[in-house]
């Protein structure tokens, strides 16, 4: 166990995955992530189908990184760089522990 980590937490649009993707992977190709598909209820409905308008909520993409908080930076700035959008959300939050079942 290692309690020298933080979760990176991205949210955002099913249409900014493939950016999103392709930063990570161009950023931290090595990094491992685990991205969810979600629905959610933001703070603007503007580019909401008929369908989301509807039910209340709208597609999202929730991606996790767990590393190092030294790996998080570089990360957060570059995809600061390459995607320009307020729909594109993140928090970072400590990891109190880390393992696998081996």
């Amino acid at each position: 166990m290692n309690s020298d980590l933080q979760q990176l937490t991205l949210v955002f649009p099913d249409e900014l995955e493939g950016a999103v993707l392709d930063a990570l992977g161009t950023i931290a190709p090595e990094q491992p992530y685990t991205l969810l598909h979600a629905t959610g209820h933001g703070r603007d409905f503007a580019a909401a189908s008929n369908r989301e308008r509807v039910r209340g909520q709208v597609g999202r993409r929730v991606l996790w990184v767990v590393a190092a908080p030294a790996s998080i930076e570089p990360l957060l700035a570059a995809l600061r760089e390459r995607i320009h959008s307020r729909d594109l959300v993140w928090w970072r939050a400590p990891v109190a522990a880390f393992g696998d079942f081996s």
